[in-house]
C-alpha cells in the first residue's frame, strides 16, 4: 500500500496548491472516507475515498 499526504494528492489533482489544501484540510472541508480530514493524514488515493466541497 502507498500512502501520501492528503495534501500532495490534492496538489496533484489540482484541487489546490499543497499550502492552501494544507488551509481546506484545516477548515474542514475535506473528507477522507467519510471522517472529517486532519492535517498531516496519510491516503492511499487508489484506496481512500477523499472528498472535497461533496465530490469525490
Amino acid at each position: 500500500m502507498t500512502t501520501e499526504r492528503l495534501q500532495k494528492v490534492l496538489a496533484h489533482w489540482g484541487v489546490a496548491s499543497r499550502r492552501h489544501a494544507e488551509i481546506l484540510i484545516r477548515s474542514g472541508q475535506v473528507f477522507v472516507n467519510g471522517q472529517r480530514a486532519q492535517l498531516g493524514d496519510k491516503v492511499d488515493p487508489r484506496r481512500d475515498r477523499i472528498e472535497y466541497r461533496g465530490q469525490s
